[in-house]
């Protein structure tokens, strides 16, 4: 594989992680039950909060999670190579091991919203399908996705048009919004009443670890099935990526029309149901249209100044999504900070997540430039490989 074809993946890691975090913000900002939730936003519903919502679902919700599980199942592949390769396959599982270990410590003693965990249980399935076939891996990532999304889609929509009280619905939202006030109650205390309560939300999203496995382990068969046919690495004709764009265009018009018209509706609850099922369905098609945008600024002059900038946030992504938790905590976590728990709205957030990102790029561009790898990422491979140089090494004078 070139040079230029590692950037592309690298770059495609980094938008990736920085997308993640736009996602993820309210979830630091407020507690669960209302992070999601337009309507029961404790900040009200002004245009400029509704309007970041908007951005926020349309462009960026499930979609660089999708691109963070697709590229993480091409690493299953990159670290352990072929089946029948045992010494590789011996590294891959130590390399996954310890990725639970961090994502036990990320989720239960920093930030309850953790991948790791999700992601290296369904590395340990996808493992075993590495040596596919591209068409099969593919034909079977997306049966399952499709399946299953379909699933969720069909019971969103029978819940949205179920005869709904009014009445019932206050009540419910009473109850989210008292939840959801004890909850930041707890986050905006001590060092410790925000641990226990970071604690006890991790647990609470354990019970969904099921569905995320089997969600997680088809985008990655999708990933990596897409990486061996030359989809993430630049070598897929121009004609394929323009079909992707066209198809992912399609889904993202789809998606921001659906979210524009609950706005413009007064978020109706079947509406936002319904909205949400074709958001988890779609997302793997603006997800590649991303791919197709990324590959097309490569080739260009005058936008390959956007991959190259986001390679070096790529290279040290696993640094870069466990520094973010920890910004983010230290802003909002009571005990750790700031203490902005339940008091920055989401247009704040916004500005909050725009000025990490600028401080990741440079910051992955300053020490990529003098480092092999970037510092968890170096923990992480000593733990599963043994010693390994991290300094790049200094370039020898050329006497003429």
């Amino acid at each position: 594989m070139t040079k230029d074809r590692i950037v592309l993946l690298d770059s495609l890691r980094g938008l990736g992680v920085l997308g993640i975090l736009l996602c993820n913000a309210p979830d630091f900002a407020v507690p669960p039950p209302l992070s999601e939730s337009a309507a029961n936003w404790p900040h009200g519903t002004g245009p400029a909060t509704l309007g970041v919502w908007v951005v926020t679902q349309w462009l960026f919700q499930r979609k660089f999670v999708t691109l963070f599980a697709m590229l993480f199942g091409v690493s299953i592949f990159l670290v352990g190579g072929e089946r029948s390769d045992l010494e590789r396959g011996a590294i891959l599982r130590k390399r996954l091991s310890w990725m639970v270990v961090f994502g036990l410590l990320h989720g239960f003693a920093v930030w309850f919203g953790d991948v790791l965990l999700s992601y290296a249980l369904a590395g340990f399935a996808v493992l075993l399908a590495r040596s596919w076939a591209p068409r099969r891996l593919i034909r079977t990532g997306v049966t399952i996705w499709a399946a299953f999304t379909g699933l969720m889609l069909v019971g969103m929509s029978i819940a949205a048009f179920m005869p709904h009280e009014p009445a019932q619905a206050v009540l419910e939202a009473a109850k989210e919004v008292a939840k959801g006030k004890a909850a930041e109650a707890q986050y905006g205390g001590t060092f410790v009443q925000s641990l226990v309560q970071n604690a006890k939300d991790r647990l609470g999203f354990l019970t969904a670890e099921p569905i995320i496995f089997v969600m997680t382990s088809s985008l990655m068969l999708i990933g990596l099935g897409c990486f061996k046919a030359g989809v993430l690495t630049g070598e897929a004709s121009d004609r394929l990526y323009r079909r992707l764009l066209v198809l992912g265009l399609s889904a993202s018009v789809l998606i921001g029309g659906l979210f524009v018209a609950q706005v413009a509706l007064g978020l109706p609850r079947a509406l936002g149901l319904v909205s949400l099922g074709l958001q988890w369905m779609l997302a793997p098609l603006t997800t590649l249209a991303y791919v197709a945008l990324m590959v097309f600024a490569a080739r260009s002059k005058a936008w390959s100044a956007i991959p190259k900038a986001l390679a070096p946030v790529g290279q040290m992504a696993f640094t870069n999504y466990l520094s973010q938790s920890l910004i983010m905590t230290v802003i909002f976590y009571g005990g750790r900070g700031l203490s902005l728990h339940g008091q920055v709205d989401r247009p704040g957030l916004a500005a909050i997540v725009v000025t990490i990102w600028v401080a990741q790029i440079l910051w992955s561009r300053w020490w990529m430039d003098r480092f092999e790898m970037g510092p968890l990422e170096w923990v992480w491979r000593r733990l599963y490989r043994g010693p390994t140089p991290i300094r790049r090494p200094k370039l020898e004078p050329v006497i003429a």
